[in-house]
């Protein structure tokens, strides 16, 4: 029932994402402080997006399902919603890395057409564009956690700090590279607490602070990563990675 609700959910907000990518800051905080949204604009209450952050990873899984039983007709649509999702991220008023997922996304639409055309070739092709996506959502999520924990915002902090410890993980996994085991330590207690904060389960301030700081130096690294390998070895500077 969960996952039909998140579908239904993610048809009926990728229908409107164009006009909340384009939204500015100022006019997103104006029309949600009055009672008739501008005219382009569709304001979309936060409660509503949180059950779609880990929904990008879901499309790009699908998408590279199909492009390798040959279906690019549905590759391509299924990066084209991944790309709306970005969209929908970097329409926040909040949003701090809003270039970085503006960027990721239209790599996406640019490897959707691609796809479609058949000028997309190989597999690495749609692994690059998810690095992108899934790094540009790991930094996105991760200073969304920062801003929360230093609201005491707790339970926000804990869907913020999930999601942003799956996204690098599954940058990670699309680039060919892996996490350090330091890293990968640091990644599941980030899940952990995320889990924690959100279900009101007993959590001490130390360890927010500990895990947001943490998972931020754990992200880092990657910036210098966007294109995925055949290789296995860890990002530059991860705690545990051997020279």
């Amino acid at each position: 029932m969960r996952n039909i609700f998140r579908a239904i959910l993610t048809a009926m907000l990728i229908v409107s994402f164009s006009a909340i990518a384009r939204a500015q800051t100022s006019a997103l905080a104006a029309s949600s402080s009055t009672s008739e949204a501008q005219p382009g604009i569709v304001v979309v209450q936060e409660g509503v997006l949180i059950p779609l952050i880990d929904q990008p990873e879901r499309h790009f899984q699908m998408a590279s399902r199909d492009f390798a039983r040959g279906d690019r007709t549905r590759a391509a649509a299924e990066i084209r919603v991944g790309a709306a999702l970005l969209k929908l991220e970097a329409g926040r008023h909040d949003a701090t890395n809003r270039a970085g997922l503006e960027d990721a996304a239209k790599h996406l639409d640019d490897l959707a057409a691609g796809v479609t055309k058949g000028t997309v070739k190989s597999p690495k092709e749609l692994n690059d564009a998810f690095v992108r996506a899934d790094l540009a959502l790991a930094r996105h999520y991760h200073q969304m956690a920062e801003a929360s924990a230093a609201q005491n915002e707790h339970e926000k902090t804990g869907y913020w700090l999930e999601g942003a410890a799956d996204s690098l993980d599954d940058g990670a996994e699309w680039s060919g590279h892996k996490l350090a085991a330091g890293g990968k330590a640091v990644v599941n207690g980030a899940r952990s607490l995320g889990a924690k904060l959100e279900s009101g389960a007993e959590w001490r301030a130390d360890e927010v602070k500990k895990y947001v700081s943490d998972l931020g130096s754990e992200i880092e690294p990657w910036s210098g990563t966007p294109t995925s390998t055949n290789a296995t070895r860890c990002a530059p500077g991860s705690r545990g990675c051997d020279p």
